[in-house]
């Protein structure tokens, strides 16, 4: 377990660590441990792994994972051998490293020195540690050093369900607030990036609408621009800095594969609030802020469930993330909850060969399949739909309000309510992950639906808006038989959020990595599935 034993020699090792001595030889046995599910134990197998491809024994964790990472940043899968290159390259770059962070006292953070470092070259990349000066270096860190500190925190996310609630202050301030306000409010300029252009996906436009939402909202004390193209970490980095020269105060980043360019944007202008759309963020510099879509999902499954005639469902996934893994399970707990013979056959849009007909069977009649649509290339594929005598029937679709997201996140900057959350939350980082009690979701229904279901579904989601209820709070099990929740027992929120495993009731799996289209996996890697 990354622990020694000594039986003999104290003497010398005593000497050589008053000497500060590089290296002890020594003959080493290797005690293993049984497998459990205790992650000191889980961390342990990893680095066994690890050190069978890259021989590098140097650097430790203390999070789950993260031999992984370290291995895809040097371009190594799990199982393939380093060459003498990338490990020479590792182990200079990580001494650099840990010599100027532990000058800067990293060891007074409750975390491993590897753990900073693959902090660190998430951000800066790891060649530049050789090749900068050690003042770079240094500064570098200087920036990242709230990074770290929220990193040490044995709680480092704060995730927010709801809009931060403005005090109400006292009449005198309100008069002044109301004289001053109108200025400061005309002066507001907000930056909306995409990483492509507005038009290209049905995601951009969902956002766009929100953007335009703003202006509805705000008129003229909410001025919005648009950049495109932000493909690239450098050209992304570039187009961050020209929105922000161009008076940018707030910035919304609609990618996660922005985060890092985000991230490293924040560092160096901490006065501009910079938030990505993404989950499971754990950056301090910036915010991330994303819809409990699991929510909508599970009330698609209630009324999928409820109309199925064979208890077969179709289910069209996207991107094999923590997020979308909790959205299949509440479907799936949905359609069980009103039919418990309900069987929800899973696909994968991002997996090689993409979704294919004939996997689904004759059974098969109603399908959930993506939430946005793509102006540019229509079609009644989206949503819950029948098909019924080869027709697509529209039955129900998931509406997330991005303009109400980003009209709360406007307001809560010139109401001072964001400076709050930093408040109560000090050296954490904060990702607001809202739902229907937020008024940022929505299910709209077909006419056709029938009376008794729509009145199932208004129910429940007034229920689910109270907070009176929640898709998971209820018996369920996993596809290895593990019970995953006891009866009228609450889902703790880490755990919903950080899903990687699929109900009983599921037929499918979540893709591996080599499995999926190779212009998807950059995006799965950012959002910690893998």
């Amino acid at each position: 377990m990354h622990r020694f034993y000594v039986l003999e020699g104290n003497k010398r090792v005593s000497v050589l660590k008053n000497l500060n001595a590089v290296k002890i030889s020594a003959k080493v046995t290797r005690i293993v441990p049984k497998r459990t599910d205790n992650l000191e134990n889980k961390i342990y197998y990893e680095f066994m792994e690890f050190y069978e491809d890259a021989q590098i024994y140097d650097i430790w964790f203390s999070r789950e994972g993260s031999f992984k990472k370290l291995g895809r940043y040097y371009g190594y899968q799990p199982g393939e051998q380093w060459d003498e290159e990338s490990r020479t390259s590792l182990r200079s770059e990580y001494s650099v490293f840990r010599k100027e962070y532990k000058a800067k006292g990293g060891d007074k953070l409750n975390m491993t020195t590897g753990d900073a470092f693959l902090s660190y070259i998430s951000i800066f990349p790891a060649w530049q540690l050789q090749s900068f000066h050690k003042e770079q270096v240094r500064e570098n860190l200087t920036k990242m050093w709230d990074e770290f500190v929220t990193l040490a925190q044995s709680q480092s996310v704060k995730i927010l369900l709801e809009p931060q609630q403005k005090e109400k202050p006292s009449s005198g301030l309100s008069i002044l607030n109301k004289i001053i306000g109108t200025e400061i409010l005309k002066q507001v300029k907000v930056a909306f990036i995409y990483e492509k252009s507005v038009d290209d996906s049905a995601w951009n436009y969902a956002h766009e609408m929100g953007r335009l939402y703003l202006g509805q909202v705000f008129g003229e004390k909410v001025k919005t621009t648009v950049y495109e193209h932000a493909e690239y970490t450098d050209n992304s980095e570039d187009i961050l800095e020209a929105a922000i020269k161009e008076g940018n105060t707030i910035v919304f980043t609609i990618a996660a594969q922005l985060a890092t360019a985000s991230v490293k944007t924040a560092l160096q202008h901490p006065e501009v609030k910079i938030l990505n759309c993404s989950t499971n963020s754990v950056h301090r510099a910036i915010r991330a802020y994303y819809c409990r879509m699991y929510e909508n999902k599970f009330l698609l499954g209630v009324i999928a469930g409820s109309l199925s005639e064979t208890s077969h469902l179709g289910y069209i996934a996207d991107y094999p993330i923590y997020s979308t893994i909790a959205n299949i399970n509440a479907f799936a707990l949905g359609a069980q909850m009103v039919n418990p013979r309900a069987r929800v056959q899973l696909q994968w849009s991002s997996a090689k060969g993409g979704v294919r007909q004939e996997k689904w069977g004759e059974d098969v009649h109603i399908i959930s399949d993506k939430d946005w649509i793509n102006p540019l290339h229509p079609t009644r594929k989206y949503g819950l739909y029948r098909i019924k005598d080869g027709e697509i029937e529209n039955i129900a679709a998931s509406i997330c309000h991005w303009g109400k997201f980003y009209e709360q996140i406007v307001r809560s900057i010139m109401e001072k309510t964001w400076k709050v959350a930093d408040e109560k939350n000090k050296n954490r980082a904060i990702n607001y992950w809202w739902g229907i009690s937020a008024g940022v979701l929505e299910i709209v229904c077909s006419q056709k639906l029938p009376e008794g279901t729509r009145i199932l579904v208004d129910m429940l989601t007034e229920n689910i808006r109270r907070g009176d209820f929640s898709p998971f709070d209820c018996m369920w099990t996993t596809q290895d038989g593990k019970v995953a929740n006891e009866a009228n027992h609450r889902f703790e929120l880490e755990n919903i959020f950080q899903m990687d495993y699929l109900a009983s009731n599921i037929e499918g799996g979540i893709p591996e990595l080599d499995e999926l289209k190779d212009d998807t996996k950059e995006f799965v890697q950012l959002q910690g599935a893998f």
